[in-house]
């Protein structure tokens, strides 16, 4: 679970950034391995037994949040990607690679079979407006961000 990056805001918001963060850091350290995870209540459904989680590269433009999700030889018909309150949830198949009669693996590092990734999303992003596109084996997934609030001043009227 990636989070995007951290800002400075006012102190409450700013504390519960960092606790995000470091909740982020420890599912890195404890679920970054290829062994299946077991189901937890605020996990969504299908991320459950997932054999594999593929990597995850995040960039930030002025306009939007990028995700590159590494998932090659994944067909688009067995991909499902969905926000889940304030969570992206990609998840898929890998199908196995059948080889033929006779043939023998002397190596297989692929990961194969179902895999699934949850990246948190900042609040301040436009979950009706994002966009996926798969090519060449690579997830681009576009996060809108709701543009910033401006101020403006309010003429006060005399009322007699």
């Amino acid at each position: 679970m990636a989070q995007f990056p951290f800002q400075i805001r006012q102190l409450p918001t700013a504390l519960q950034d960092f606790a995000s963060e470091m909740e982020n850091i420890v599912d890195q350290v404890f679920n970054n391995g290829s062994a299946s995870r077991s189901c937890n209540e605020s996990e969504c459904e299908s991320n459950c037994e997932s054999q594999y989680r593929p990597s995850v590269d995040v960039y930030e433009s002025e306009a939007e949040y990028h995700l590159l999700v590494d998932i090659p030889g994944v067909a688009l018909e067995n991909l499902k990607l969905e926000v889940i309150e304030d969570r992206l949830h990609v998840v898929g198949t890998r199908g196995v690679v059948s080889l033929g009669d006779g043939v023998v693996m002397h190596r297989g590092e692929t990961p194969q079979g179902k895999f699934s990734r949850s990246v948190r999303l900042p609040k301040q992003v436009d979950v009706d407006r994002i966009g996926a596109a798969l090519k060449n084996g690579v997830l681009h997934v576009t996060v809108p961000k709701l543009p910033k609030p401006t101020s403006r001043q309010i003429e006060i009227k005399s009322v007699s």
